[in-house]
C-alpha cells in the first residue's frame, strides 16, 4: 500500500494501473519516459484538480482587450487579463506573443505559472448561446440564468449538470425534462418537484427512485404506479382531494418523506447497464473502478462527471476523450496528460485552456498550433529534442508525473469545486499557501427585510425590485422576474434562501464520491457502495432490490 504524501491515507496501486500510467506516458525517439504512479491518493488527487475550476462563482469586470463590461469567472482584481468570448476567440491577439525562452535553471511550474499570470484568459466557456449571458460551462441554452455544466436547456434558473431541459429551476443531474422543480439525478420527467433517481415519471411530487409513475406524491421505489400517496394506493378521487392539501405545506411533506425513506432499503449502486463497474450514477459502461456520475465510459477509473471515454484515469468533467490522465474540464482529446480546460487536442501535456492543438507543452491560450513550449513556437524537431530535456528536468524536482499544485489555481479555493466536495476552512487553506477569496460584505447593501409569503399567489410582481436576505446564510438574492413567472405556473412558493444555499442542500442529498465495503442487509452479501456501514440506512445489493421493487 501507497501512502498519500498530503493527507497520509494509504491507497493500493494495482497492477492495471502501472499498466495505464506506462500506456499514456509520451515516446520521444523510441524512448519511453515513463510516468511514475502518484503520491496522493485518489481523494487528493480529485480535490487537487477541482481547485482548478470555478463554476459558479461569476463577477463583473471590463473586458482587458475591448474594455465592454462583462460576465466573468474571474475576479475583477485578479492579476491576469481577461477577455470576452468574442475578443478571445478572435484575431486581435497572438498567445505567441507571450512565449517565453526554456529557463533550464528554474522550476517549470514557477515559469509557467508567470504565463498564466500574462496570457489572456476567456472570460466564461459559454458557447453559442441565446440570451443566457450568466452561464458558464454550458453551450447551446436560451433564456436561462444561472446554468452550470448544462447545455440545450430553454427558460430554466439555477441549475447545473442538465442536458435539453425546459422551464426548470434549481435542478441538478437532469435530462430532458420539462416545468420541474428541485429534481435531481432523474431523466424524462415533467411537471415534477422534489424527486431523485427517478426516470419516465409525470406530475409527482416529493419521491424517490420512482419510474414511469405519475400523480404520485411522497413515494418510494414505485414501477408504473398512478394516484399513490406515500407508496399507498389510492382512488383517482381520492388523490385529486388529497393531494391540493399536501401539496400545501411541503417543508412538513418533505420532512416526513425523509424520515420515512431512512427505514426503507437503498441499492448499493445507482447504475444502469453497468459491467464491471464500482461507484454510482453509472450508465451503460463497462470496467470503470470508482466512477461516479458518468455514461458511455470504459477502461476508466477515477473518473467523474464525463461521457464517452476510454482509458481515462483520474478526469473530472471531460466528454468523448481516449487515453486521458489527470484532466479536468477537457472534451474531445486523444492522449491528452496534466491538462486544465483543453478541447479537441492530441498530445497535449501540461496545459490550460488550449484549442485544436497538437504536441504542446507547458502552454496556455493556444488555438490550431503546434509543437509549442511555453507558449514559444518550435520546429517538429526541436521539440522532440527539447521535451525529453524537461521532462528530465522535472524528474529531478518530482514534479513529473502529477498534476498542476494547488498554488497555481487562478481562484481561490472557496471558488472552487474543491470546496464542495472538500470543505475547508479559510484557516486550513492558508496554511497551505493556498489561495482563499474574501468576498465583500454585501450584508449593508441591504434595505428592511422582506417578508415572504407562503402562498405566490399573495406575491406582488414588485418583489422583482427588492433584495432578499437568505434565511440560512444572511446573503442577500433576488427574485428575477422569469423566475417568478416559473413558481406562479408551478404553484410554488418563493424560495427563503439563497441560490448558493439551495445548490449546497442539494449536494448535501448526494452520497460522497467514496467507496466503503460493506454486507447487504438482506442477504449478507459483500459490496462496495457509497454508503458508509456507520450510516443508519438499509442497503441491499441489486439482486436483493429489485426484488423489493419489482
Amino acid at each position: 500500500m501507497e501512502v498519500c504524501k498530503q493527507c497520509s491515507a494509504e491507497f493500493e496501486i494495482t497492477k492495471d494501473d502501472l499498466a495505464f500510467y506506462t500506456k499514456v506516458s509520451p515516446v520521444f525517439a523510441g524512448k519511453r519516459y515513463n510516468i511514475p504512479p502518484p503520491k496522493l491518493c485518489p481523494d487528493c488527487r480529485q480535490q487537487r484538480r477541482l481547485a482548478w475550476r470555478n463554476e459558479r462563482h461569476l463577477y463583473h469586470r471590463k473586458c482587458d482587450l475591448t474594455g465592454k463590461q462583462i460576465v466573468t469567472m474571474y475576479r475583477p482584481e485578479s492579476i491576469h487579463p481577461v477577455y470576452e468570448q468574442s475578443a478571445w476567440w478572435g484575431d486581435a491577439w497572438d498567445p505567441l506573443s507571450y512565449g517565453r525562452p526554456i529557463a533550464w535553471d528554474r522550476s517549470f511550474f514557477d515559469q509557467f505559472q508567470e504565463l498564466l499570470h500574462v496570457v489572456p484568459r476567456i472570460s466564461l466557456i459559454n458557447k453559442e448561446h441565446e440570451n443566457s449571458e450568466y452561464c458558464n460551462f454550458s453551450l447551446h441554452n436560451r433564456n436561462s440564468y444561472l446554468l452550470f455544466t448544462s447545455a440545450e436547456c430553454e427558460d430554466s434558473y439555477y441549475t447545473n449538470r442538465s442536458w435539453k431541459c425546459r422551464n426548470v429551476c434549481d435542478c441538478a443531474s437532469l435530462n430532458d425534462a420539462e416545468l420541474c422543480y428541485e429534481v435531481m439525478d432523474s431523466d424524462h420527467c415533467h411537471t415534477c418537484t422534489y424527486l431523485r433517481s427517478c426516470t419516465n415519471n409525470n406530475d409527482c411530487h416529493v419521491g424517490y427512485d420512482l419510474k414511469g409513475c405519475h400523480h404520485c406524491i411522497g413515494c418510494f421505489g414505485l414501477r408504473n404506479a398512478s394516484y399513490c400517496i406515500g407508496n399507498v394506493q389510492r382512488t383517482e378521487v381520492e388523490y385529486k382531494e388529497e393531494a391540493p392539501k399536501l401539496l400545501r405545506d411541503i417543508p412538513a411533506l418533505r420532512t416526513s418523506f425523509e424520515k420515512h425513506l431512512q427505514s426503507l432499503p437503498r441499492k448499493s449502486m445507482d447504475s444502469v447497464n453497468a459491467v464491471a463497474c464500482t461507484g454510482n450514477a453509472i450508465q451503460h459502461s463497462k470496467n470503470a473502478r470508482c466512477c461516479f456520475e458518468v455514461m458511455n465510459v470504459e477502461d476508466c477509473a477515477f473518473v467523474a462527471n464525463a461521457t464517452f471515454m476510454r482509458d481515462a484515469y483520474d478526469v473530472t468533467n471531460d466528454d468523448n476523450s481516449e487515453l486521458v490522465y489527470e484532466a479536468v474540464g477537457s472534451e474531445s482529446n486523444y492522449m491528452h496528460v496534466f491538462n486544465d480546460i483543453c478541447w479537441f487536442n492530441k498530445h497535449l501535456l501540461y496545459c490550460s485552456l488550449c484549442f485544436h492543438c497538437e504536441h504542446c507543452f507547458l502552454c496556455t491560450g493556444l488555438k490550431h498550433m503546434k509543437y509549442c513550449i511555453l507558449n514559444k513556437q518550435f520546429t517538429k524537431e526541436e521539440y522532440e529534442t527539447l521535451v525529453p530535456k524537461i521532462i528530465e528536468s522535472m524528474q529531478k524536482n518530482s514534479q513529473w508525473g502529477e498534476f498542476f499544485p494547488v498554488t497555481l489555481s487562478l481562484f481561490g479555493y472557496n471558488e472552487t469545486l474543491a470546496n464542495e466536495y472538500f470543505p475547508s476552512t479559510e484557516k486550513q487553506v492558508l496554511s497551505r499557501g493556498w489561495k482563499w477569496h474574501t468576498e465583500r460584505d454585501a450584508h449593508q447593501c441591504l434595505g428592511p427585510d422582506q417578508e415572504l409569503s407562503h402562498d405566490i399567489r399573495d406575491v406582488p410582481d414588485e418583489i422583482t425590485n427588492r433584495i432578499l436576505r437568505c434565511s440560512v446564510t444572511g446573503r442577500p438574492y433576488k427574485i428575477i422576474p422569469q423566475e417568478l413567472k416559473f413558481y406562479r405556473a408551478m404553484g410554488l412558493p418563493l424560495p427563503k434562501i439563497c441560490p448558493d444555499q439551495r445548490h449546497k442542500d442539494r449536494n448535501a442529498l448526494r452520497n460522497p464520491r467514496k467507496l466503503w465495503s460493506r454486507e447487504c442487509s438482506k442477504c449478507g452479501k459483500g459490496m462496495e457502495t457509497t454508503y458508509n456501514p456507520e450510516r443508519p440506512e438499509i442497503v441491499y445489493c441489486e439482486e436483493c432490490y429489485l426484488k423489493t421493487v419489482y
